[in-house]
């Protein structure tokens, strides 16, 4: 689509599709100036019809994303809807543990190998409850003021022109008396620095703590150098719950809610339940083996359509035709 070729009609039908698809789907036009890749300005200023730029190029990105958004429905029409957030005996014990922590308070340490739903249950359980943090944490967090930001932004608490000491009192002020829960994902990430500043705010908020993860937190804080870097941390945690794999309640439940009955077919799935990824990569399969399915137009899910999406997404063992 260049400038030679497109005459004001033909731009102004392609802003008209935009608009159209903006509304079916429900976005903004920053939304859709991200997704183009053109800056707002420059996009709203071509949306109407106003900017005194070259118009061939935007036109192009803009009929590339509305040609991705097609692709885009198609994909979603042939994918199931994967069931929503399911109360498995794992999830169960999260939720439980987590109660625990924010309403004791106490400090808490979950533990589980990946894909045993501990991030699902976290995420649960802070949009049930009230003044409940949720924060990620990432290998860059590596620094407390790293994640006295991120915390400060979680919160509601202004950082900007702060030192990390007064944002650390101002957090403390704003935490205190609410009953809150910092809940701390993916928590093998954060330093022993790091780890010991969220300790003061325990201590002095007087809040819930729980921190989420692979072993590596248990193994950080029970290791033979606990004595050295933990020990205060260590004293402190009043709970701790431990699923290094998905249990057969969680299995069988997940199964259920997408509607495996076979007994092939769950055998099947329990073999790849039981391998690295656990429930997250059961659910893939499941969603992939359902697709397989309606392209074939059968009404259930068999052993096949299991073995074909295991195939697609893994390059692991091959399934055994029965369970071992």
């Amino acid at each position: 689509m260049s400038d030679q070729i497109v005459d004001a009609d033909d731009m102004d039908a392609l802003r008209q599709r935009i608009r159209s698809a903006m509304k079916e789907r429900g976005l903004a036009m920053t939304d859709v100036a991200r997704q183009v890749g053109v800056p707002y300005g420059t996009f709203s200023s071509w949306m109407g019809n106003t900017y005194r730029g070259r118009l061939g190029p935007i036109g192009e990105k803009a009929s590339q994303w509305l040609d991705g958004q097609q692709a885009a429905d198609r994909t979603r029409a042939l994918a199931p809807k994967a069931p929503g957030f399911l109360p498995t005996p794992t999830a169960e014990a999260i939720l439980a543990t987590l109660e625990h922590a924010q309403f004791m308070p106490e400090f808490v340490v979950i533990t589980g190998s990946p894909g045993v739903g501990k991030t699902s249950a976290g995420r649960a359980y802070a949009q049930r409850n009230t003044n409940v943090w949720l924060i990620t944490a990432e290998p860059t967090m590596s620094t407390p003021r790293a994640v006295l930001e991120y915390l400060a932004e979680a919160i509601g608490v202004p950082s900007r022109g702060m030192s990390t000491q007064q944002l650390s009192r101002s957090l403390t002020r704003r935490m205190t008396g609410s009953q809150g829960l910092i809940l701390i994902d993916e928590a093998q990430h954060l330093t022993s620095q790091t780890l010991d500043q969220l300790r003061m705010f325990y201590d002095l908020a007087d809040i819930g703590m729980a921190l989420m993860g692979n072993e590596a937190v248990h193994a950080r804080l029970e290791g033979g150098a606990r004595a050295a870097q933990f020990a205060q941390l260590f004293s402190r945690v009043g709970m701790r719950l431990a699923r290094p794999r998905a249990l057969k309640g969680d299995i069988e439940q997940l199964m259920d809610a997408w509607d495996i009955a076979g007994k092939e077919e769950r055998a099947m799935l329990v073999q790849i339940a039981k391998r690295p990824g656990a429930l997250r990569n059961l659910t893939k399969v499941l969603r992939m083996a359902h697709m397989l399915a309606s392209a074939d137009g059968a009404e259930a899910v068999a052993e096949t359509h299991i073995r074909m999406a295991w195939e697609r997404l893994s390059a692991g063992a091959p399934l055994m035709a029965e369970a071992a």
